[in-house]
């Protein structure tokens, strides 16, 4: 399985998400453009992918992770209010009843240090000082996981810690910086020409 695991540095930990205002609220904007890419192809959802949104806003002083698996999921849609719609149901009912609302959806109060030192497979972070994605094979790869930074990026500090602390490798896309769903959408398209 690929997963994609997006920090959202100012993003609230609760379900006080305004449809109306995704940029206001924490750049929700930006979770619901990677969802998308992530999950989507032309048609329909993919089924070997898993989306993880860390959001490190108010008013948890920790951090909060909704987990998307495309094999289970269930009732979600593209474009970014449909979504948007979507992540503030389930955080609605994780913080009245400490389930989430939909199959295939998980929420757990966890820090991106314990995630990906609990992950078991091949770990990635996107980073412009990194080797190029195309130095990296993944035929052979059951799970891999790529962290991506959302328009602040992964906070250099915590950048450094998991890249000493775990076996968390840069890579990169290239010199440039891009959008957090053109990195989705890329590394998809990259492993599924890597695949055929």
């Amino acid at each position: 399985m690929r997963h994609f695991l997006l920090v959202l540095n100012k993003a609230r930990t609760d379900h006080n998400i305004s449809i109306t205002d995704l940029t206001g609220s924490g750049r929700i904007d930006i979770a619901c453009r990677f969802v998308n890419s992530v999950l989507f192809n032309s048609y329909s959802l993919r089924r070997d992918v898993v989306v993880h949104l860390l959001f490190r806003g108010p008013p948890l002083e920790g951090s909060l992770r909704l987990e998307m698996d495309s094999r289970n999921i269930r009732g979600i849609h593209p474009g970014e209010r449909s979504i948007a719609g979507y992540i503030k149901k389930n955080l609605k009912s994780y913080d009245q009843r400490k389930v989430p609302a939909n199959i295939g959806v998980k929420v757990v109060e966890q820090s991106l240090d314990d995630f990906v030192k609990k992950f078991e497979g091949r770990r990635f972070v996107l980073h412009e000082e990194g080797d190029g994605i195309g130095s990296f094979s993944f035929k052979d790869s059951e799970d891999v996981l790529f962290v991506v930074g959302d328009h602040k990026g992964v906070p250099q500090k915590l950048l450094g810690e998991l890249v000493e602390g775990s076996d968390l490798t840069p890579i990169s896309l290239g010199k440039n910086s891009y959008q957090a769903q053109q990195v989705s959408s890329f590394i998809n398209i990259f492993l599924d020409r890597e695949k055929d």
